[in-house]
């Protein structure tokens, strides 16, 4: 039979846990979805969690409510509002890509979607207070979509930090309309969707163990090419399942970035914890991702996704940020792949966290990872500073940071 065995079996349960918990049952959905536009996704947020109760509920609910707000975008633009037209259009993009998410085959919904989602996306663009470009970026016979996001401050040419999604998130929620951390910082953004990423693996690029290397050698020739960008200041970032990728990436390229930032992470030996023991929606993602529908097969092919072997030539300096408790990739796989990079180590732990920083007090009253991840970029690919040492900080519940040993 097709997909994950327990999702199929667990379907009644995972619509309880919907029903009782709500939309953000497993993770911070809610915040990253909302994040790239602020305060005015979260009513949307609200009218689809009232609305969908059940698993099957989520891509009707969501697209319900991009169509609604590509409406609300159009008449916004006709009667002049060209403000309220951009964030109507990032929303109905940000929602239409929620819509997909539940979708784990290349059906015809599927990519109409997706096509609905890049349209949206155009429309934001044009109006954004910003300069956003489409970019298509030649891999083989394949090719890498993106948006080239440029930054608020400094001139041409700029330094690039290659953004990788996650598993369940898009390109389009990669960078914020408003107060993005990197943009804000001087730097421009590609973000962008590499093997059996929504548009990616709808144009037939599926997921394998060594891919993303290929991604990260594509990116960086086409931002050779590019006289807006510095080739010379190159970064990269990852979180979640794109902390696997953007390391892939990264050792690929590893001799022409200043450094790679990646947090959330998943840094387990052939993700056992998050594909048998989490919500049974993550394995039936990723085997859609890599283009299985044989379980048997797929359990054999995942065993191949193993960092510790794809490491050896990750010599710029390398940034992870992870939660003491994480229950998606316990953190031990991370204290064990940290010896084996020879580049500088920046690694950073949040006592009693979780996959997804934000929830207890080390993170409310510590350095936000996420700006942490930012500042530590810029000082790295815009400034071209060393990273003087191998370093791990442990970030207490009082927010004091403390510097440990590797063990």
């Amino acid at each position: 039979m097709r997909g994950a065995r327990r999702f199929r079996e667990q379907k009644w349960l995972l619509d309880m846990v919907i029903s009782t918990v709500g939309l953000d049952w497993d993770q911070l959905r809610m915040a990253v979805t909302t994040a790239p536009v602020g305060f005015e996704g979260l009513g949307d947020w609200a009218m689809v969690a009232g609305r969908a109760k059940r698993y099957d509920e989520l891509s009707p609910s969501f697209a319900a409510g991009a169509t609604a707000r590509d409406a609300r975008a159009k008449t916004a633009k006709e009667n002049g509002d060209l403000i309220s037209a951009r964030e109507s259009y990032l929303i109905a993009a940000l929602y239409y890509g929620m819509a997909q998410w539940p979708l784990d085959e290349a059906s015809e919904r599927n990519h109409a979607l997706d096509a609905k989602k890049v349209a949206a996306f155009k429309n934001y663009a044009a109006l954004a207070n910003y300069r956003i470009e489409r970019v298509d970026i030649p891999m083989g016979k394949n090719k890498v979509p993106g948006w080239l996001h440029f930054p608020l401050t400094g001139k041409a040419p700029y330094p690039v930090v290659i953004s990788v999604p996650g598993m369940d998130t898009f390109k389009e929620t990669l960078v914020w309309s408003y107060g993005d951390k990197l943009l804000e910082r001087g730097m421009a953004v590609l973000a962008i969707e590499g093997p059996g990423q929504y548009e990616a693996r709808l144009n037939g690029l599926t997921i394998n163990a060594d891919n993303f290397a290929d991604v990260g050698l594509a990116c960086l020739d086409w931002i050779k090419a590019n006289p807006d960008l510095d080739a010379d200041r190159i970064g990269v970032f990852g979180r979640s399942f794109g902390s696997y990728a953007a390391t892939v990436l990264a050792n690929a390229i590893g001799g022409s970035i200043r450094g790679a930032a990646v947090g959330l992470l998943c840094h387990e030996p052939g993700f056992h914890t998050i594909f048998e023991e989490a919500s049974p929606t993550f394995k039936n993602r990723f085997m859609f991702m890599a283009g299985y529908e044989d379980e048997a097969e797929f359990d054999k092919f995942i065993k191949g996704f193993d960092l510790r072997t794809r490491v050896s030539n990750l010599t710029c300096p390398y940034f992870a940020m992870g939660g003491e408790l994480d229950e998606l990739a316990p953190i031990r796989n991370s204290y064990e792949l940290m010896p084996l990079i020879p580049g500088p180590v920046e690694f950073v732990v949040y006592e009693n966290e979780r996959h997804a920083p934000g929830r207890m007090p080390s993170a409310q009253l510590g350095p936000h990872w996420y700006a942490m991840m930012a500042s530590w970029l810029a000082a790295r690919v815009r400034d071209r500073l060393p990273q003087e040492k191998r370093r791990h900080l442990f970030i207490r519940s009082s927010g004091a940071a403390e510097e440990r040993p590797f063990s």
